[in-house]
């Protein structure tokens, strides 16, 4: 119980010397940027330009921009709870809405902010530069109809030019984002477009697809493949309700992966091309990914956006923002990235948002970011404004939202207090005080971005692995307690041309190693043709390896689905920890105290473990001690891989070859 008071004491006491610094560093007037502020004007509206490694906005004077964003910046509706004060609605408060629009004009400004995000108020009186969402894909029926109906280009076209209509004479206007959150779900495109009547073209294209690949063998078709529902020829896959699912062991993911890599050509190429063509002085801003991307999406993108823009759910409540996924996105399509939505959320809020989703009959508690009081939302909040800063390739960030949500949620039953103001008009101070004195900073940590960039890249010889200072306990569900700087583990490789898929935490104390890893990877259990247990060897997997004294001691997480209705998406993940001997699982150790998969909905994925030092032969570990170490990875499906030392095959997943040397610090 002492160590649980002392962990909370020293969460309590960071967050107060947190609050109380950046009130006093951030006090201070913002200097100028080291770089010229100025680049060619070029004369055609706004454009983004890498300036020394690092992306920015420029606008159509020359004027390098970091754009420092609020997303639903409107005056509400006049609907019943507008009316009754249940929800924001400018009539409550101001004679007119021009005096709302003056009024949110010079709040935003005194905050800081310079852009409004989607779903705005776009008034000129407002002042401020904007991005506008088009919804332009869904408007066309295009993700879950037919993309490669001949007609379909035809429609966008069309749509796109009634679409921008409104805003292209608009001297404001940055650019537009295409759609929101449209899900790049692989399995779910497979199956839907497979069972689909054979007048869809796109299902058409896809049975060609799947007959090329397997060069008209059926055979060659089940090593990956098993059928449902009788089918048992390719003929029977051209019929309305076709089904395959993978099979345990093949390669079916693959294809699946391909097909919605054509997928997404087809619709970005579409969206640019349209865009373009309605108003060619703005920039196409992408479709706002729901905080994951797969990865063969990102490289289907080519050159048919100006910018990558990514909705995101910011990792621990302490800030952190895991740099794999912005390093990912880098090394995939090395553009400028729009954080288009971030948010924090608290338990004790003025408008009385219960902080669920999916709705009444479902809830799901605080799936996005939520913590108990509105001081640990303004200091978490204003930590990932200067995370996201300093990636080099992130060009901005917009805060979702301006006000709190209704009294009793919105109409699909997403209740949270995300607002830089309640539904009562007045502003959370302590949250906008932060915004207030750290926007003005974030472009001079956006140009030193490189330099952290610089500091976390892998050196040679042994890598050092620091001390933790304090018990971490594996029951709280946080990571707040780790010092997520100097435990990131540098220098994980994938096979071409992907990249890796997380990020290793490590350290250590008498007791033992721990470690946390925060990943992404949508898994769809349906999508697998097993019987009884979810198979080990299609499960996401965690190895970790240590070889002390020529013994080489192999241990392994497995994230094991297991069917709940009661969960969202009908399924919960079980971790289950094995030690493993050539390859095999041949101990099922026990996980109390030792593994733990902390609540985030699968795509995003975090767990944190304890390994004792007796597992490695050792009774304690003592600074300076080394060992040979490899950790690798491997998502659902057996899809991507990932590894800290040698090659990142599959093969090597069970059995390494490669190790590096570790020294405790």
């Amino acid at each position: 119980m002492g160590d649980v008071l002392h962990l909370r004491f020293r969460y309590r006491f960071s967050l107060f010397v947190a609050v109380l610094l950046s009130s006093v560093v951030f006090a201070c007037p913002p200097q100028t940027l080291g770089h010229p502020m100025k680049v060619d004007a070029g004369g055609k509206g706004w454009r983004t330009a890498n300036i020394n490694g690092v992306w920015w906005l420029v606008d159509p004077q020359g004027k390098l921009f970091y754009s420092k964003g609020v997303d639903f910046v409107n005056p509400g509706l006049e609907c019943e709870r507008g009316v009754t004060e249940h929800a924001f609605f400018w009539a409550n408060f101001y004679p007119s809405v021009d005096k709302w629009r003056t009024a949110v004009a010079a709040r935003l400004r005194d905050w800081g902010f310079n852009t409004l995000g989607a779903w705005c108020d776009n008034s000129p009186k407002i002042g401020l530069p904007v991005m506008v969402d088009l919804e332009l894909g869904r408007c066309c029926l295009f993700h879950w109809h037919d993309p490669f109906a001949p007609k379909m280009r035809k429609i966008v076209m069309k749509k796109a030019r009634e679409l921008t209509a409104p805003y292209r004479n608009m001297p404001q206007l940055i650019g537009y984002f295409s759609d929101n959150e449209l899900g790049w779900w692989n399995s779910a495109l497979f199956i839907w477009f497979l069972k689909a009547p054979w007048k869809n073209h796109t299902k058409r294209f896809l049975w060609r697809m799947i007959y090329n690949t397997y060069g008209g063998s059926w055979k060659a078709l089940l090593v990956d493949w098993a059928p449902r529902g009788g089918a048992k020829n390719f003929e029977d896959l051209k019929k309305a309700g076709a089904a395959l699912k993978l099979r345990p062991g093949g390669n079916g993911i693959r294809l699946a992966d391909r097909f919605m890599g054509a997928l997404a050509r087809r619709y970005y190429k579409l969206m640019y091309v349209a865009i373009h063509a309605a108003d060619p002085r703005a920039l196409v801003l992408g479709d706002r990914l729901a905080s994951y991307y797969n990865q063969v999406v990102i490289r289907a993108m080519g050159n048919n956006v100006d910018a990558i823009s990514t909705n995101y759910n910011v990792d621990t409540p302490d800030g952190w923002v895991a740099p794999y996924y912005f390093d990912g996105l880098r090394k995939l399509d090395n553009k400028p990235v729009l954080v288009s939505e971030f948010y924090f959320s608290a338990d004790r809020n003025r408008s009385d948002n219960l902080n669920e989703d999916f709705g009444k009959i479902n809830p799901h508690r605080g799936h996005f970011m939520t913590v108990p009081t509105q001081a640990e939302r303004a200091w978490g909040a204003g930590r990932a404004l200067l995370n996201f800063a300093r990636f080099p390739n992130v060009a901005g960030t917009q805060w979702f939202q301006y006000y709190d949500e209704p009294l009793g949620g919105r109409p699909d039953g997403e209740d949270y207090d995300m607002g830089l103001i309640d539904t009562a008009n007045r502003p959370y101070r302590l949250l906008t005080e932060q915004f207030q004195k750290l926007n003005p900073v974030l472009a001079q940590v956006h140009e030193k971005s490189l330099r952290r960039e610089a500091k976390r890249s892998a050196e040679p010889g042994p890598v050092l692995v620091p001390r933790a200072h304090y018990r971490i306990d594996l029951r709280d569900q946080t990571l707040v307690e780790w010092d997520k700087e100097k435990t990131l583990l540098s220098g994980f490789t994938a096979p071409a041309p992907y990249v890796p898929f997380a990020e290793v935490h490590l350290t250590w104390r008498p007791e033992g190693f721990y470690l946390f890893s925060l990943s992404q990877d949508y898994a769809d259990p349906g999508f697998l043709a097993y019987r009884g247990e979810f198979p080990k060897s299609e499960a996401f997997q965690l190895h970790f390896t240590v070889k002390s004294k020529g013994v080489r001691n192999h241990l392994a997480i497995y994230l094991i689905p297991q069917k709940n209705p009661s969960s969202p998406g009908g399924f919960k993940i079980d971790p289950e920890l094995f030690r493993l001997e050539n390859g095999v699982c041949v101990q099922k150790l026990p996980t109390n105290g030792r593994l733990e998969k902390i609540h985030e909905s699968i795509p995003r994925i975090a767990i944190e473990a304890f390994f004792p030092a007796k597992w490695f032969g050792v009774d304690k570990l003592k600074a300076g001690m080394r060992f040979k170490l490899n950790i690798a990875m491997m998502s659902y499906f057996r899809e991507f891989t990932m590894t800290w030392a040698g090659k990142p095959e599959e093969r090597l997943l069970s059995e390494p070859d490669d190790f590096r040397e570790i020294v405790l610090k």
